[in-house]
């Protein structure tokens, strides 16, 4: 009976099978790190009419925005255990940018 492991071939094999894995665990977790995801996510969101003019990062988790849809403006509050969105006043027509 032949030992699998001992051969060569198997073992050069399993090796750069871990090796590939780690490579991908660790392109994964600089990826997250350095906020890929989201910039990836923002650009292709970028042909929805709706756009934020202003974003404030509140702390690590909660975020600030504020959004236009349709002529109405929303003031949206994301992360923490809810999202929450209030209605503002129409724009001025100096606050149009």
């Amino acid at each position: 009976m032949v030992n699998l492991m001992m051969q060569p071939t198997v073992l050069n094999a399993v090796i750069a099978l871990i090796m590939t894995i780690g490579v991908i665990v660790g392109l994964s977790y600089a990826a997250r790190r350095f906020g890929v995801p989201q910039m990836v996510r923002q650009r292709s969101q970028g042909g929805r009419s709706a756009s934020a003019r202003n974003m404030v990062q509140i702390d690590r988790i909660r975020r600030l925005s504020v959004v236009e849809l349709g002529g109405y403006r929303f003031a949206v509050l994301t992360g923490g255990r809810s999202d929450q969105i209030l209605r503002l006043p129409a724009a001025e027509p100096e606050d149009m940018i």
